[in-house]
């Protein structure tokens, strides 16, 4: 198995076009595009008439082709793949957001899709000057975002039976969850830390992916209500000013660094209401960070953790 490390976080705080409301689901389907031609949200148009043979360079990306059944195309991915097992064993191209040509090149692929974070356009243009088309998507962070993710996916590869059911049951997760979190009694102020390591601390705020989970799953986002924006380097004042009564971390990061107890010892952390209730809790980062396909299921559980008296419902 090929060992991969995330990235997401990093790659989220540049290029985010946020779009649409954590209030519910768009189900407007994308436009439809002529035959074998589709137009990226950068403007280049790519005549798409052969899907045997893609490379995938965003993780979320990865993860709503294979739920769309067109994992057996696939013949590589990007190092923010770790969903699902058989993708994760593909040929990797290194990180999409430091676009190596020659890695994507030498897997013959006859498309590439990806996302607004991936650069530089230098690589992107060396692919599309080799013939191969490159169609680049909009970067979704909000609940409206992962059905236009999946139909535009499904536009794009010739699956729209297979787009419909996906989105349909996608869209029937998050009102299920949606459901859930407007029994909840209290809204608490929920902050994200983003932690890869010592060095890599980061507070999550509006226009990120957490903002719009937190919220949808009727808490306060006490980063955004403070004014943070996207990504921020991790600030001990903004963190106990925003006064979170439970913190999120990802799972991974928590691990690296040690645990609760170095989490908790982390600047400000201690100094928080959650901190001293020792209120932490760790989601896997590409399941609560992607918006992919699962995205349903991680806002159930982010409504379970953050309103536990809901576990039973």
């Amino acid at each position: 198995m090929h060992k991969r490390s995330l990235f997401l976080a990093v790659a989220f705080i540049v290029s985010l076009t946020a779009c649409g409301s954590a209030d519910g689901v768009d189900t407007t389907a994308v436009p439809s595009q002529p035959a074998g031609v589709f137009t990226g949200v950068d403007g280049v148009e790519s005549d798409i008439s052969d899907t045997s043979r893609i490379v995938v360079l965003n993780g979320d990306l990865t993860e709503t082709v294979f739920a769309l059944g067109a994992g057996d195309r696939v013949v590589g991915v990007d190092l923010t793949t770790t969903y699902p097992p058989e993708a994760v064993e593909l040929p990797d191209v290194g990180l999409g957001r430091r676009l190596v040509a020659e890695e994507v090149l030498a897997l013959n692929p006859t498309l590439v899709i990806g996302d607004t974070q991936i650069e530089p356009q230098s690589s992107i243009d060396q692919i599309r000057a080799a013939g191969i088309p490159v169609v680049i998507l909009n970067t979704e962070v909000t609940l409206d975002g992962v059905l236009r993710k999946i139909r535009t996916v499904s536009e794009i590869l010739g699956t729209a039976t297979e787009g419909e059911a996906l989105a349909a049951q996608v869209q029937g997760e998050i009102d299920a969850a949606l459901e859930l979190a407007a029994m909840a009694t209290g809204t608490p102020r929920v902050a994200y830390v983003y932690v890869r390591g010592p060095e890599t601390l980061l507070m999550f705020g509006n226009g990120m992916p957490t903002h719009f989970l937190i919220e949808a799953a009727s808490g306060v986002d006490a980063f955004g209500d403070s004014g943070v924006t996207f990504a921020l380097p991790l600030n001990a004042e903004t963190l106990v000013t925003a006064a979170p009564d439970i913190l999120i971390t990802p799972t991974e990061g928590f691990e690296i660094i040690g645990g609760l107890d170095s989490f908790l010892a982390l600047p400000g952390i201690s100094d928080t209401p959650a901190g001293q209730k020792r209120a932490v809790l760790t989601f896997d980062e590409a399941l609560l960070l992607g918006m992919g396909p699962r995205t349903g299921q991680a806002l159930a559980d982010l409504i379970i953790g953050i309103h536990p008296e809901l576990a039973n419902r």
